[in-house]
């Protein structure tokens, strides 16, 4: 692992570093972009909804469908140059959509497929970058490392990309898919002109083979699938992986289902429109920017377990007074509080898997992580529909209270379980 000397710690990450933060700002931001281009060209196109909803569908598949594959390629090749050639691939994707909104010949079915190229892209990306970070910085720099990816990561896709995006929009449809395209290329050169080569300690070894046809279409699918499942054994052994992860699907339920209905709660039950709407999610947004600066020393103060049960309290707080009452200067207190949690507990379970994952087996554990930690994601957005419509809005911020709530009692082993891993001292 590099060595980053001099100077304190949050002041001295190095070039290297700056330039894969900047290149991680670009992709965010060209996400953010798309987060109101691609509904916005949807609806364009049709007024069915199940196909708009499909374009949404179709963005987060590859994480189920390709993910698992996409770790093997993590482990076995240069983490950077993939990254290069699926920032290429997402810009070729956007950039064909540009030109077809340009010429008035986009469809449902090409927005769909651009959605899954760029979803793919992602995977590659946030599969490898992790890896990429901790080959970057120094073992104690990991906090601060990740929280600065927190606080870019909220800026593009909370406060820049989706009013540029539907902004850029409404002065031309091609816009927002052409300026993507930019930062994608913009991504690439920057990750292009980091030095060194970032291959898996294992790239390159072959795993043994069968004898039994290896070189045909059989043996290289039975190989993939050993390769694969080293990545979900690797998680569902370790002590700390498998209970974080099934704990951060519980977190990914009850945030899908929330994040689904939010804009119902805001406007029925506070009765505020889609300006307060907007308020109250750019409240939570300034806040995990502010915490996810400071959230190292946090970190340094109360320890990895206290800062998640931080973010367990706060969640559920702001859960508990959206769920209950109806004033609308709580709510907003709801969205301050609400801010906290994310950048408390991401920045912890990032950190984590950097230091206690070995690098021949990181890109397959981690999206073998992903895979199971988001795999609940539509089904929390579904369920967050059907209790709503059936109960209202505020149900479903009473049950995420519940079931967040309950990890200070259940989640206790998980908690003591990484501070006595992240007590021993790194070897990386």
């Amino acid at each position: 692992m590099t060595d980053v000397s001099g100077g304190r710690r949050d002041a001295a990450l190095g070039p290297r570093f700056t330039r894969l933060w900047a290149a991680f700002t670009a992709t965010n931001l060209a996400d953010g972009l798309s987060l109101t281009a691609f509904p916005l060209l949807a609806i364009e196109l049709t007024d069915d909804a199940r196909l708009i909803a499909l374009v949404t569908v179709f963005r987060f598949v590859p994480f189920v469908l390709v993910g698992l594959p996409a770790g093997v390629l993590l482990d076995r090749f240069d983490r950077r140059r993939i990254a290069v050639i699926a920032q290429l691939g997402r810009g070729a994707a956007v950039g064909g959509l540009a030109v077809a909104t340009a010429a008035d010949r986009a469809s449902v079915l090409l927005l769909v497929a651009t959605a899954f190229a760029v979803g793919v892209g992602e995977v590659l990306t946030d599969g490898g970058l992790p890896a990429l970070v901790r080959e970057l910085v120094r073992v104690d720099q990991l906090e601060v490392a990740n929280g600065r990816f927190s606080a870019t990561q909220t800026v593009s896709n909370i406060f820049v990309g989706p009013p540029l995006g539907a902004l850029l929009f409404q002065l031309r449809p091609a816009l927002p898919f052409a300026v993507s395209v930019g930062l994608f290329v913009g991504a690439t050169v920057l990750l292009a002109r980091i030095p060194g080569r970032f291959l898996a300690s294992s790239a390159g070894d072959e795993p043994a083979s069968d004898g039994n046809g290896s070189g045909d279409a059989e043996g290289w699918l039975r190989r993939l699938v050993t390769e694969i499942s080293v990545g979900l054994q690797y998680v569902w052994r370790h002590p700390v992986l498998r209970p974080m992860a099934f704990t951060v699907m519980a977190f990914s339920f009850v945030g899908q289902a929330t994040n689904a209905v939010f804009v119902v709660l805001v406007t029925e039950r506070f009765g505020i429109g889609g300006i307060g709407f907007g308020v109250l999610i750019s409240l939570q947004g300034a806040v995990a920017v502010a915490m996810s600066v400071v959230v190292a020393r946090l970190i340094g103060r109360v320890g990895h377990s206290g800062s998640m049960r931080f973010a367990v309290i706060t969640f559920t707080a702001s859960s508990l007074l959206f769920g209950f009452t109806t004033a609308v200067a709580l709510a907003a207190l709801a969205s301050l509080v609400k801010g906290l949690a994310d950048p408390a507990w991401n920045v912890v379970t990032n950190t984590v898997r950097q230091r206690l994952v070995p690098d021949e087996v990181f890109g397959r554990m981690m999206t073998a992580y992903l895979f199971i930690a988001w795999s609940m994601n539509p089904v929390g957005a579904f369920a967050g529909g059907v209790i709503a419509e059936r109960w209202g809005a505020e149900w479903v911020s009473v049950l995420a209270a519940a079931v967040v709530g309950s990890l200070l009692v259940l989640g206790r082993g998980l908690f003591r379980a990484i501070d006595e891993a992240m007590a021993v001292e790194p070897t990386a």
